[in-house]
């Protein structure tokens, strides 16, 4: 478990009076004798900051370990520019671990070390001469057997600062994703949850104990997850407990879990043909789609196809996609069966059966549709509507305008509204920041998991990130009214807040995160509203709203 749950303390340091103590006690006054900074005592799975100075280059601390066990030792700079050197010790001075710095890396670590019982000796220093302050994270690495998660049924526990972490697994769908879904029982927050891949250790989600319920939506594939929920101190006094109850269910059956607060709805399609397949030519006459790093498509036989207000042959034709053109793909069915789409500045839904894909299209996320409408309805448009073989015949620009088009969503694919950068582990200054004014037409709702807010098609702001040591990439946007926040992560998976740190504004964590980009939309709680302020990104968790 990393510095982030620095919440978590152990007691038994000042507790229990051992041999092991007194040789502890007797090493710092020995060693605070000859050592100008003098040796200082440090704890397991605690946040201790330092400074080095020209006085102090070095700052030496005293580690008990009283069973023999393996730890993880991080040391993150606070002062900008300083690289920082690690190295463990045994009480004769032998090296049992170290870190060499050799590349002005603002954070280092040293993982999984083997130690004796006994006192250990862990000097932090400076790699390239820059003095300043740091922080020290010394924790053992525990091993915890995972509790399998059964799908559709609900699990109880708690946490407690004696057992502070439970460990859950779970294997995603070859066929369909999952909505994982964390509930604490308390009223002022929760345990932390972290989402990690079980075979490449990479933390995917974490939700913080400020959040008293969190849903995850993971992408369809064969992938091993761990469900870590550890204890966050929470509530009054601190709460001495803290209890939830997690529960795993398939992408197209979120309501599998009756968990507390307000149900996922997923509409049910009225089953409908597909579009007819007219073929204008073969296969082989087609011209290749372009290279894209998007997911693109096109006319599977040549002809033109037609684009509608929702994903059934139910919904009135918006446009049609021209037989050599292609479009963007945003969004999809859960079955893979209709694509959304964006072409020349309207939205809508396309079949599969008369399309061709390009591009990493397997990134598409999957949306939760508006039901097709009843006849009643259909009825009610046809009012509107001049005919419905006018609009077939004559897809113009009147019909596209008087037709009832589909509700603007997140495009990923268009140009950020705001711009977007670059950045790498260890940037500087930090925070980055950029001021943007949060609002627009959209309502990310459509999203499902509890996401809110009113916001541009296109993103934001979009951050393209190269990790480095830095185990936390933070967002949060600080404006003058009640904002959201949605990111499409790199993963293709959208992550949203609204809240944050007991204020309005909001936060998305990425612990461990992975390189690619990040587009964020910034959006006001209110519809119609327009909200100024500034986009912070950091990897200091002391940056915050």
């Amino acid at each position: 478990m990393h510095a982030r749950l620095s919440t978590i303390r152990k007691t038994r340091f000042f507790t229990r009076v051992t041999p092991l103590m007194l040789v502890l006690a007797l090493l710092i006054g020995a060693l605070s004798v000859s050592a100008q900074s003098g040796i200082q005592p440090l704890e397991l799975d605690e946040n201790t900051t330092g400074t080095l100075t020209a006085a102090a280059p070095q700052i030496e601390y005293a580690l008990l370990i009283d069973t023999p066990t393996r730890i993880n030792v991080r040391v993150f700079a606070i002062t900008p520019g300083l690289a920082p050197n690690v190295r463990v010790l045994d009480t004769a001075g032998t090296q049992l671990g170290a870190t060499s710095n050799t590349g002005n890396q603002t954070a280092v670590q040293i993982q999984a070390l083997n130690v004796p019982v006994g006192v250990l000796r862990v000097q932090v220093s400076s790699a390239n001469g820059q003095l300043g302050d740091f922080l020290i994270n010394v924790e053992p690495e525990q091993q915890i057997p995972p509790t399998p998660l059964p799908l559709g049924q609900i699990v109880n526990g708690q946490v407690s600062s004696a057992a502070a972490r439970l460990v859950y697994s779970f294997s995603g769908g070859a066929d369909q994703g999952r909505w994982l879904f964390v509930q604490s029982l308390l009223v002022t927050g929760g345990p932390v949850v972290i989402v990690t891949d079980a075979t490449t250790q990479e933390t995917i989600a974490m939700s913080s104990g400020r959040v008293r319920g969190s849903r995850f939506q993971l992408p369809t594939g064969a992938v091993n997850y761990l469900v870590e929920v550890a204890y966050a101190g929470v509530g009054t006094q601190p709460a001495p407990t803290e209890a939830f109850t997690v529960c795993l269910a398939p992408e197209n059956n979120p309501n599998a879990c009756p968990v507390v607060g307000a149900p996922v709805t997923i509409p049910t399609l009225i089953p409908a043909p597909t579009e007819p397949v007219v073929p204008t030519l073969l296969p082989t006459q087609l011209p290749p789609l372009p290279p894209s790093n998007v997911c693109i498509l096109g006319s599977a036989t040549g002809g033109n196809v037609n684009v509608r207000s929702g994903p059934s042959t139910n919904f009135s034709i918006v446009t049609q996609l021209n037989g050599t053109s292609f479009a963007n793909v945003i969004g999809r069915l859960p079955d893979n069966s209709w694509y959304l789409i964006t072409i020349s500045n309207v939205t809508g839904w396309i079949s599969a059966s008369v399309v061709r894909l390009g591009g990493p299209c397997n990134l598409v996320p999957a949306i939760l549709p508006t039901a097709t409408p009843t006849v009643s309805l259909a009825t009610a448009t046809a009012t509107i509507t001049p005919t419905v073989s006018s609009l077939t015949a004559t897809p113009t620009a009147t019909a596209t305008v008087t037709s009832p088009s589909a509700a603007p969503t997140l495009n990923f694919g268009l140009p950020p509204v705001f711009g977007s950068t670059a950045l790498t582990s260890g940037f500087v200054p930090d925070p980055f920041t950029v001021a943007i004014t949060a609002g627009g037409p959209a309502n990310v709702s459509y999203l499902g998991g509890g996401c809110t807010g009113n916001t541009t098609s296109a993103p934001s702001f979009s951050v393209t990130y190269t990790p480095g040591a830095f185990p936390l990439l933070r967002f949060y946007f600080v404006g003058s009214g009640d904002t959201t926040m949605t990111i499409n992560a790199p993963n293709g998976s959208y992550f949203c807040n609204d809240d944050s740190f007991g204020t309005f504004s909001p936060t998305i964590d990425f612990n461990s995160p992975t390189s690619g980009r990040y587009d964020i939309w910034i959006g006001t709680f209110s519809a119609g509203a327009s909200i100024s302020g500034t986009l912070n990104v950091t990897e200091n968790s002391g940056n915050r709203p």
